[in-house]
């Protein structure tokens, strides 16, 4: 466990490294945000799906455990759907700082749903981010309701995705990884694929240049990414793995200035370097979770 603990800290960083190339490759993909969703997941699911089947990565101890990972996959869609419906309409930076604020809600219901404590060092950290977050996003102020509209779905996307992060907490204390993304995957992908099919739009008929970011998509941020992720959750609290998540804005603004042209701003820059201090002031103090999860 003390080994799986050390390596959980370096594989995390490679996670939030990795998502951070999300936010500028779903800008450069010309397509509607569900099927852009739905591309995501599905094209992770085989490759996930497949494993689990020739692993036996499916076989739980407990049939009651599968509840969490099946919970976590609807979170996980719901997550993408707004976020990416989010990037759509407001900037890179506005949208991926907003829906990185997930640790607020994460560290609110952690003490209940979890059982996991939130030292007063993890609220300095996300405190000081909260900060950060907010002067990063304070230009959108008054831009539309378009952009008020984008806004709102960044904040949904990081309530649900501090749902995910939860029951992916619950479920990778109890079951391999192998399993967990075997399961979550595909349940994210087939209800975004229902969303798309309900929705009413198409699968097809976009550019090369979309479908090459939509693999580069389900690749870079999800198979590495949020895998990564996931791995190391089986051995950090849910909360510190969102507050290290908060690095995304950073590396999402420094990609979004150079490939898509958005030059951040003074205070866009100033509120990454307190978004970054909130990260380091988290992640500085010793976690000790809270035996007991079931």
């Amino acid at each position: 466990m003390q080994q799986g603990r050390s390596r959980a800290y370096p594989v995390l960083a490679i996670g939030v490294v990795a998502v951070s190339c999300a936010a500028v490759l779903i800008r450069e993909a010309d397509a509607p945000a569900l099927v852009i969703a739905a591309y995501r997941l599905g094209l992770a699911a085989v490759p996930t799906g497949a494993l689990a089947l020739s692993t036996g990565g499916y076989r739980q101890p407990r049939d009651k455990l599968l509840l969490w990972p099946f919970l976590a996959g609807a979170f996980l869609a719901l997550h993408f759907g707004f976020w990416i419906a989010s990037l759509q309409q407001t900037s890179v930076t506005t949208s991926v700082v907003l829906v990185t604020t997930n640790p607020l809600f994460v560290g609110l219901a952690s003490p209940f749903v979890l059982r996991e404590r939130v030292s007063a060092a993890m609220w300095a950290g996300i405190a000081i981010a909260a900060v950060g977050a907010a002067l990063m996003a304070a230009e959108d102020v008054g831009e539309g309701m378009g952009t008020l509209v984008g806004d709102l779905y960044a904040l949904l996307g990081a309530m649900f995705g501090a749902g995910y992060l939860m029951m992916a907490r619950l479920s990778r204390q109890q079951m391999p990884w192998v399993g967990y993304v075997g399961i979550v995957y595909p349940v994210a992908a087939v209800l975004l694929v229902l969303s798309v099919l309900v929705a009413g739009e198409p699968f097809t008929g976009y550019s090369v240049k979309t479908f090459v970011m939509l693999g580069l998509l389900a690749l870079v941020p999800q198979l590495v990414g949020h895998s990564a992720i996931s791995w190391a959750l089986a051995y950090v609290p849910a909360a510190l793995a969102a507050v290290a998540i908060l690095g995304e804005p950073v590396g999402a603004t420094i990609l979004a200035a150079f490939v898509l042209k958005e030059t951040p701003s003074g205070l866009e820059i100033a509120g990454a370097l307190l978004v970054l201090a909130g990260v380091y002031r988290a992640l500085r103090p010793k976690w000790v979770p809270v035996t007991g999860l079931g």
